[in-house]
Order: structure tokens, then C-alpha cells, then sequence
């Protein structure tokens, strides 16, 4: 696994450096996909996770 997480504490590894992105949204917080539906506020950090929950609605 070439794509090791930098974060102090954690160094899980990845085969790709997009696997990788996608995990470091843990550490940081980072959540740009929000609901659709109208009036909801929940927040994701990965689109299929934001589409998923919008199916519920």
C-alpha cells in the first residue's frame, strides 16, 4: 500500500491516493455534501453517504 495517512496517530495505508483523500475527510471534518431534500440539514463528507440518506426521505 503505497498512500500512507500523514494524520499524528494514525498512518492507515491506501493502494490509491483518492482512498486516501477520502480518508483524511475523517480527520478533518471536511463535509461539502448536504441534503437535497428541502428543509434538511444533514452534511456528509461523501456523496454516495449524502445520496443514500436522501433516498430516506
Amino acid at each position: 500500500r503505497k498512500y500512507v495517512c500523514s494524520h499524528i496517530g494514525c498512518g492507515k495505508a491506501f493502494t490509491t491516493s483518492g482512498h486516501l483523500s477520502r480518508h483524511y475527510r475523517i480527520h478533518t471534518g471536511e463535509k461539502n455534501y448536504h441534503c437535497l431534500y428541502p428543509g434538511c440539514t444533514s452534511r456528509f463528507s461523501r456523496q454516495d453517504n449524502m445520496m443514500q440518506h436522501y433516498r430516506t426521505h
